[in-house]
């Protein structure tokens, strides 16, 4: 049974065609086929397009003869000269002069197109500048694959030689279409290759990024220290941190840029400096988030937003002091008490309002064995192979379980990890996957 899957590269017209070209008489095919082959050979291994435009105009004027050669591409649908040069190799510039209407009707009909004079004192009646060059010949095909307009392939001569026939019409246009080919291929090699391209750096920029985060887990004053970040794309725009700071509290804090890619990671890298900055430096979250705000305001796209908890924690005192910017309230288990309450938002999210503060910043006491879990919407709005969102109420089970039994906050943020697979069936991420957690 004969194959219906077609070719990808050429239509049935194309199929048709070249049947037809190569079933003539024995000696026409033979040549036919060697010049076919000749113009594949002179594009293989051509990786610089410039370099195969003009080998493609090199090989169509030796292979017709003519003096001049031009080779125009689409841009938008519009043809521009790509390549022009005459038969000694000499640039003809830009804006060769020539019947642009010839390969404008080419391109525009998809048909190939030959003008000759066979007196000798005649030229081409074309356009006013191609009419002063004395033009005898004219040929032009257009460049296709896959169906789509390329360009166009343009040939002409002053030169009173034997006209060219229909027959050399059929072969020009026949390696037109292995040129087209050519450069489809070209462009589908370098999206390809900017592909990887792309992705190697995007991986890179991922490594840098997990490198951002601190060691986990972390000690200092008694409390533990824990987190993981996972993210649904190359890049994340969550972040969490945790430092000491000079007077012997330790800061810790996890945020969540608006969006998915190279953008919100951007942001967030800044975010993460300039917050670090501040807290080394300030000695107290008074006046931070104006700050942060104010600058964020000035360098966010339209529609973007920074969501921020930020919290010092002093041992000696036992106390935390916070400011949540439109993040997702943290949870926090009462060990004494047996109970989870939510840290809820005292501003809104950063770079929404430039004339916004957030204010005194709240405080809380904690006890020994009480458990603070900060985590992004990624967790909580995790779905399973039906929809149901992982949710709040599951994570709190959660925390309050493993709290309860003394677990460390590393286990804390482990059992959540673990429990969001299981609720997901490993399916992959749609969004960041952010956990922050203090045992205290």
């Amino acid at each position: 049974m004969a194959d219906q899957r077609g070719i990808p590269w050429f239509s049935e017209d194309d199929v048709r065609y070249y049947t037809q070209f190569l079933s003539g008489p024995a000696e026409d095919t033979h040549q036919n086929f060697k010049t076919l082959l000749a113009t594949v050979s002179e594009v293989l291994g051509q990786t610089d397009l410039d370099a195969l435009l003009k080998k493609l105009v090199q090989h169509a004027l030796q292979s017709t003869q003519s003096e001049r050669g031009i080779l125009l591409l689409a841009d938008k649908d519009k043809l521009h000269v790509r390549v022009a040069m005459d038969r000694e190799g000499r640039d003809l510039g830009a804006t060769p002069p020539m019947a642009r209407s010839v390969p404008e009707a080419v391109f525009r009909e998809g048909r190939p197109i030959i003008r000759s004079v066979s007196g000798e004192h005649e030229v081409l009646d074309l356009s006013q500048s191609a009419t002063a060059l004395r033009l005898r010949q004219v040929m032009c095909a257009p460049l296709r694959a896959r169906g789509k307009a390329l360009g166009a392939i343009y040939v002409d001569s002053t030169l009173g030689r034997q006209p060219h026939t229909a027959a050399d019409l059929k072969l020009f246009h026949a390696q037109s279409g292995l040129m087209g080919m050519a450069v489809e291929n070209h462009r589908l090699f370098q999206e390809a290759f900017d592909a990887r391209d792309v992705q190697r750096q995007l991986a890179v920029a991922r490594d840098i990024q997990q490198r951002l985060y601190p060691k986990s887990p972390w000690v200092v004053g008694g409390a533990e220290f824990a987190g993981l970040s996972e993210i649904s794309a190359q890049v994340g725009g969550d972040y969490f941190d945790f430092l000491p700071l000079d007077d012997g509290r330790a800061a810790l804090g996890i945020g969540d840029v608006s969006g998915h890619g190279i953008a919100p990671a951007l942001i967030m890298s800044d975010v993460r400096a300039r917050l670090r900055s501040l807290l080394q430096t300030q000695g107290t979250m008074a006046g931070m988030y104006g700050i942060l705000n104010q600058a964020l305001c000035a360098e966010l796209a339209e529609g973007m937003y920074v969501a921020l908890f930020v919290a010092a924690y002093d041992p000696e005192q036992r106390v935390l002091e916070y400011q949540n910017g439109g993040h997702v309230a943290p949870r926090l288990y009462s060990s004494r008490a047996d109970r989870i309450r939510p840290i809820e938002p005292n501003a809104p999210a950063l770079g929404l309002f430039d004339d916004m503060s957030a204010g005194p910043c709240p405080t809380l006491k904690v006890d020994e064995n009480d458990c603070l879990v900060c985590f992004t919407d990624g967790v909580v709005d995790r779905p399973d192979p039906d929809g149901e969102l992982y949710g709040i109420e599951r994570l709190e089970g959660v925390i309050r379980r493993v709290a309860r039994a003394g677990a460390t906050a590393a286990e804390v943020a482990a059992e959540i990890r673990a429990d969001s697979e299981s609720h997901a069936h490993a399916r992959p991420l749609r969004d960041d996957f952010t956990l922050l957690v203090v045992k205290f």
